[in-house]
């Protein structure tokens, strides 16, 4: 994992899921929160819980704007750019719209310590086949102005997946990988769907479901 990590994904693709539990797992000093395109299951609902784990949480700006779409950013997301010390991962909101909070970036950015990621549900209409998500990685390119670095497996019906579904969406990855010449860099799998070790590309990230209650 590199020093700065920027993913993105469409909605329902489990992106802020994976960051969180991607920021808890390897430790990162900071996660920094840029979806202002979607108000709901957002990474800053977790503050508390990144707290405990000693992940600093970085969003809007604004009290009391938890549910608010309004497009505030802290101008403590600059910070980790500065700081060789600090890992950061940010947050991004839905596709190339989400994307462009990037630009703001680029006159900071060493692209050698930073990788922008993709999280891909195969099981949501927008990335359910290779020409799509091929063609969300270049608009994500080209809002953003930063070049996609690799590729998450997050192929999930939430607590209904099954180790067969994330090998289909492991399948169809592949191809994008293949066409795009990235690699899938990690897979995501839900903490209680045994695996037998070697069988999924990147690296495993269990997780746990902390946005979704119960109910879900």
């Amino acid at each position: 994992m590199k020093r700065i990590t920027f993913i993105a994904g469409h909605y329902g693709s489990g992106k802020s899921e994976f960051s969180l539990n991607l920021a808890i797992q390897k430790r990162v000093s900071t996660l920094v929160d840029l979806d202002i395109v979607n108000p709901y299951f957002r990474s800053r609902e977790l503050e508390k819980l990144l707290n405990e784990n000693h992940v600093k949480m970085v969003s809007s700006p604004l009290e009391k704007a938890l549910g608010s779409d309004l497009p505030f950013i802290s101008s403590q997301a600059f910070s980790p750019f500065s700081q060789p010390q600090v890992t950061a991962i940010y947050d991004l909101g839905g596709n190339g719209v989400g994307a462009k909070l990037i630009r703001q970036f680029l006159d900071f950015i060493n692209k050698e310590e930073t990788d922008l990621l993709l999280c891909i549900n195969i099981y949501r209409e927008e990335t359910d086949d290779v020409a799509k998500i091929i063609k969300m990685i270049n608009e994500i390119e080209s809002s953003g102005g930063l070049k996609v670095t690799g590729l998450i497996n997050n192929s999930n019906f939430l607590r209904e997946t099954s180790l067969e579904d994330i090998l289909k969406g492991q399948k169809m990855i592949q191809q994008v990988a293949e066409q795009t010449k990235l690699s899938i860099q990690y897979t995501g799998i839900w903490e209680k769907i045994p695996f037998p070790l070697g069988l999924l590309q990147g690296e495993v990230i269990k997780l746990k479901l902390y946005l979704r209650k119960n109910w879900l």
